[in-house]
């Protein structure tokens, strides 16, 4: 089986695929365009900080709710009803002028921003209910051409579109974008629940997010994970920009070029998920590895063509790792449970994420890009050896056994 395969069979997921794409790039064309708008009106580097601040809050409150929304009711009239109530959001920055509309910007970034927060674990869930178990692998790579091709295509057009026809047409554009999202969404229909997994499952009573991981020691070991793996992940980030506009001092277009390269390593990654069969743990744990030694390879990277090549092997480590670490977790979360848990990694995640990002700035006050980027890839190989021994010991068949009849 192939991802083409699984592609031509999956003709639901084919829709939620499509609505994936057109709604990142619109997403990418607001943020590069919302940026250009509060520098262009305020001229501070201050406001823009307040606008990244405020588009990370949604997800530490709002993101866990709306896992337990999308396990209690149907999981695309959430979606549908998000990219809907995110058009008039988006439009209201067509009314922003002056220094004195500031509170549109920010209001409509937190609306924007905590609609992605309910959107995006009531999306996730959808996956292993629209796709066969057996097929998952093979999706979650297709999802990873996803993650590149938005990054490729969002913010490079973005910025086209901004400088060429204005940051307005950007914000209409991405409003149309919502509703064609929408319309595909509306148009997928989800398998039907056997009876016996209606009588397993039942109608999913309100649990509290904590109480589900504490409930299982392999959800710890993931709840770990997804705490400390942006810590890495959020100071990488913040590198590559650095790398184009000073280390190899190419500018603007060092940092297209870069970020071009992170697009093509996540798309690469997905080719290969017809070899990954067995043991996804481990091959996890291993490409986490060699994405920390890409670090340690682009902090000595000789020329700006080398260290594009080294973010190219960097995201197609990690694109592989996703991959294997997204289909254990769709296979060991019972469907009935899977959003609140989704929901409680979003928060996690983008609260590690934005602590990282912040983090660095100061960081790299204290040491040269190329250090910080060695200390990076050297965190990615203490993780990979942690995450290894955390699961040593843990049975996950075992453990979902035990934790399905435990709900």
């Amino acid at each position: 089986m192939t991802n083409w395969t699984v592609w031509k069979r999956e003709k639901n997921y084919q829709k939620l695929f499509w609505a994936g794409v057109i709604n990142g790039i619109g997403n990418r064309f607001t943020q590069v365009a919302l940026l250009a708008l509060l520098y262009q009106v305020t001229g501070s580097g201050v406001a823009i900080g307040i606008l990244f601040a405020v588009r990370m809050a949604p997800f530490f409150f709002i993101a866990p709710i709306g896992g337990m929304l999308a396990d209690r009711f149907s999981k695309k009239a959430i979606l549908v009803t998000v990219d809907l109530l995110r058009v008039p959001a988006v439009l209201c920055l067509l009314y922003v002028r002056e220094p004195g509309d500031l509170w549109i910007v920010f209001t409509s970034a937190f609306l924007i921003s905590m609609g992605e927060a309910i959107y995006s674990p009531a999306r996730i869930s959808a996956i292993p209910a629209l796709v066969k178990s057996d097929r998952l692998i093979y999706v979650n790579a297709i999802e990873q051409v996803m993650v590149g091709a938005v990054l490729i295509l969002g913010s490079s057009t973005g910025g086209l579109l901004s400088y060429y026809l204005g940051n307005h047409a950007a914000f209409m554009i991405n409003g149309l974008t919502f509703l064609l999202s929408a319309y595909l969404i509306s148009r997928m229909v989800f398998p039907p629940v056997s009876e016996d997994n209606r009588r397993k499952t039942g109608t999913p009573a309100a649990v509290s997010p904590w109480k589900l991981i504490l409930g299982s020691s392999a959800l710890i070991a993931f709840f770990i994970m997804m705490l400390t793996m942006p810590l890495a992940n959020g100071i990488d980030n913040i590198l590559v920009s650095i790398y184009g506009l000073e280390v190899f001092d190419m500018g603007e277009l060092g940092v297209g070029f870069m970020y071009g390269a992170l697009g093509i390593g996540l798309i690469l990654s997905s080719f290969f998920s017809h070899m990954i069969k067995r043991r996804l743990l481990a091959l996890a744990f291993i490409f986490i590895a060699i994405e920390g030694t890409g670090h340690v390879l682009l902090s000595v990277a000789p020329s700006f063509y080398s260290a594009l090549f080294t973010v190219v092997l960097i995201t197609f480590a990690g694109g592989i790792g996703n991959i294997c670490l997204d289909t254990v977790m769709m296979k060991f979360l019972p469907r009935s449970r899977q959003g609140t848990f989704f929901g409680l990694m979003q928060m996690i995640s983008n609260l590690s994420l934005a602590v990282s990002m912040g983090t660095a700035g100061f960081l790299l006050e204290i040491f040269p890009p190329r250090t910080l980027s060695l200390i990076v890839g050297l965190a990615y190989l203490i993780f990979a050896v942690m995450y290894a021994l955390l699961f040593a010991r843990v049975d996950l068949i075992k453990e979902k056994r035990e934790f399905s009849r435990g709900i």
